[in-house]
């Protein structure tokens, strides 16, 4: 009595999958930056998009240009002169996290003297502000066309010199030190500081020689290339009267919340770039591949929790959804607020929310204030307030059962959730209205039981953000069940992009021919980002497609190679070009990208992971071994390290050295087919009592775990304890109901 696919012992490749938060905003380091106009970047229909400078701009537009002087986007950044320069340069010494740095002026220009990459103390030149308020930053360049953010901030409130990251030593050979990758301002965060910016990254040389057409964020960033607008209003056309809506800018007045957030989204969210064009047409998804609200980044309800920007928030917002727009609260030349206070939140809503009677705080109070319930805030950056723009209800009876935050226990960290939950009760009622969170939370944790909140989700609903819908689909690539695939065919056919893209992302975790048909259809898909992860997830089922789809595919998968070239000059991005070149066997580029990756940041554990599964692969496992050995040097705990190590000393028949690893995986892991394996490997050994214990083990994890219910199932039935084999047999059948090759073998033990 067998199952089909015979539990076996694999070490296989690490799925490719786009991590969205390795690059948070795209820096872009500038070798002899351009300051006259660009036309870089095209698409194969319409002519390069001209630049025309904010000078021209205001010719027309002095309001906004005064206005706009006095924003952060103008500050964004600046040449380091007297007028931009904000930090102490008078000979002032700041001495913090073992490292002395000595601020000063020569020759009119600034510098830092301050630990460089080889641990020694050099002196640097500051060649751009970065930031305005509350902290600046500074740039220094180096060879290669690479730009570096100094460690060292100046506070603009306190007047003081900072480290973002306190009470950390960091050592000068360092991924995370400010001359190693983590701070290179090429990859980080340029193209949200300069307009038309432009990378020019040489991934065989590792140089940049990177062009812009403004050095801050200037009218171009939010409305687009001017060329054509300001032909059209010097036109006889518009002299005599013809107008035409928009004046051919894309980015104008009168747009929808949709349309606006796409103008504010390239740099208000977390999102990995697709290529770098100027946008020529309204769908962010040709151009950008924003992150949906999930964990880690985000909390397990949607709220803020790492550097997410507004974007993912606001989207999954009411506001949003009703058409507010973030210029009914922010002008957006200065960047100011429209109101001050409650007196901006009431310009809308109801009067009477602003009184003890709905607030129950004194009048003016912090408790008072609409934002600081509706609009909680976190620090960034060491001292950067930023609020959480999706404007909820605080929900501290979820914190009492999740242990999500709420905006309560935010300001009274003297009480706990208990006591918050029993005042809003006491306020409002027991009954709380329904928010997405009450099945975005249960669907979070990735195991059978969440399947159901998930799928909840996914339906037709107006009180969905659409966000939201893709949120869900994005964990359905943890919370496997069967009835997900209908939810996630279904969403490539939805009209938003970000769902179509994120049911094509988790569709790679389920069988080929559930989704073959449904999804090769958007090979052909009008926008770019669902062309690349629709290539992305038949890679390595190229010569699955028929006929009618090959050249579709091959088109779309040089766009996904050109995607992943375009952003390879960081280590996470390198590694995912390797493995994708591990998907179609190009095994000596992969080979080469994940060295590189590796070279870049040596700490960069998950790219030896990856390698070493190659080798592997490839029939290579002493070179396997090596690379586990020396992640195991970084990570002594890294429990998927430990398990790779036990698989592939399996694979060498050295069963003292797999138990040895095993032991140590299985100590610290919360992944279910360590369990699985490592049992397989105790009945290998004739050590059937541990076998049994490890099982369960596992089964602690996830009790629906199919391959862990079937295994133990079948260790029991095999030594003639039928009675304890039914209750896993009858476990299979409630997680896959409609597996019938589990319904037989139930029904054959209870009768036998």
């Amino acid at each position: 009595m067998m199952r089909k696919n015979k539990p076996q012992f694999i070490l296989s490749a690490i799925a490719f999958i786009f991590f969205l938060n390795i690059l948070i905003n795209s820096f872009y380091s500038c070798k002899n930056p351009s300051t006259e106009n660009n036309s870089i970047g095209s698409d194969s229909i319409n002519p390069s998009p001209v630049f025309v400078g904010d000078k021209v701009c205001g010719s027309c537009h002095a309001k906004e240009l005064s206005d706009w002087k006095i924003s952060d986007h103008y500050h964004s950044m600046l040449p380091a002169t007297d007028s931009s320069v904000l930090g102490d340069f008078n000979n002032s010494t700041f001495t913090a996290d073992g490292v002395t740095s000595h601020f000063f002026k020569r020759d009119g220009n600034f510098f830092i003297n301050t630990q460089g990459a080889d641990g020694s103390n050099q002196d640097f030149e500051i060649i751009y502000t970065f930031g305005f308020h509350p902290l600046q930053q500074y740039l220094v360049q180096f060879p290669g066309g690479r730009m570096q953010m100094m460690r060292q901030c100046w506070d603009t409130n306190k007047k003081i010199w900072f480290h973002q990251s306190p009470n950390q030593i960091i050592a000068s050979h360092d991924w995370l030190h400010w001359t190693g990758r983590a701070q290179n301002w090429n990859s980080s965060c340029a193209s949200c500081h300069s307009t038309n910016l432009q990378t020019n990254y040489n991934s065989v040389a590792d140089t940049f020689h990177t062009t812009w057409s403004g050095v801050n964020v200037s009218c171009e960033s939010c409305h687009g290339s001017g060329k054509k607008h300001v032909d059209y209003i010097s036109s006889t056309d518009f002299k005599n009267g013809k107008r035409i809506s928009g004046s051919l800018l894309l980015f104008h007045l009168n747009q929808t919340s949709k349309e606006q957030i796409t103008t504010c989204a390239p740099c208000h969210s977390r999102r990995i770039a697709i290529d770098e064009s100027p946008f020529q047409t309204l769908q962010l998804l040709n151009h950008f591949i924003p992150e949906t609200p999930h964990t880690p980044a985000y909390q397990r309800d949607g709220q803020i929790d790492e550097e997410d920007y507004e974007f993912s928030s606001f989207a999954q917002s009411k506001m949003f959804m009703h058409d507010v727009k973030c210029s009914n609260c922010h002008n957006p030349h200065s960047g100011k607020l429209i109101l001050i206070g409650n007196s901006l939140c009431t310009s809308c809503h109801n009067k009477n929310l602003d009184s003890p009677a709905h607030t129950f705080h004194a009048i003016n109070s912090e408790g008072s204030q609409c934002i600081n319930c509706h609009m909680p805030s976190k620090i960034y950056m060491g001292n950067d307030v930023r609020r959480d723009h999706s404007f909820r209800v605080p929900r501290p009876d979820q914190s009492l059962k999740y242990g999500t935050p709420n905006a309560c226990n935010n300001c009274h960290t003297e009480k706990n959730a208990q006591w918050a939950s029993s005042q809003i009760i006491k306020w409002f009622g027991p009954n709380r209205s329904y928010h997405f969170s009450d099945d975005l939370i249960p669907g979070s944790f990735g195991d059978f039981a969440a399947a159901k909140y998930l799928q909840k989700l996914c339906v037709p609903d107006t009180n969905v953000p659409t966000i939201i819908h893709a949120t869900a689909l994005y964990y359905m690539s943890f919370a496997n069940d069967v009835k997900n695939i209908s939810f996630l065919l279904d969403g490539l056919k939805n009209e938003d992009a970000q769902v179509r893209y994120e049911a094509l992302n988790s569709l790679k975790f389920y069988p080929l021919q559930q989704w073959k048909k449904e999804a090769s259809v958007l090979l052909n898909d009008k926008v770019k980002a669902i062309r690349i992860a629709t290539a992305d997830l038949f890679l390595q089922y190229a010569d699955s497609l028929n006929t009618d789809f090959r050249s579709s595919f091959t088109s779309s998968q040089k766009e996904l190679l050109s995607f992943l070239e375009k952003n390879s000059s960081e280590p996470s991005s390198r590694m995912m070009k390797a493995d994708a070149e591990v998907k179609i066997k190009n095994y000596h580029n992969a080979e080469e990208d994940y060295i590189v990756a590796i070279k870049m940041d040596s700490l960069l554990v998950q790219a030896r992971l990856n390698l070493s599964s190659m080798y592997d692969d490839i029939g290579e496992p002493q070179n396997a071994l090596k690379q586990l050995k020396t992640a195991l040097e970084i990570e002594p705990d890294n429990a998927q390290v430990n398990y790779f190590l036990a698989l592939l000393n399996v694979e060498l028949n050295d069963d003292n050295s797999a138990l040895n690893y095993f032991v140590k995986a299985a100590s610290n892991s919360k992944n279910t087919k360590v369990f699985y394996n490592y049992g397989l490997f105790m009945e290998k050994l004739k050590r059937d009592a541990e076998a049994e214990k490890i099982y369960k083990k596992g089964l602690l994890i996830d009790a629906n775990d199919v391959d862990l219910n079937y295994v133990t199932a079948i260790f029991y039935y095999n030594r003639k304890r039928k009675a304890e084999a039914l209750p896993y047999f009858l476990n299979l059948t409630q997680v896959m109901p409609d597996n019938v090759e589990f319904q037989q073998l139930y029904n054959q033990v209870k009768n036998e």
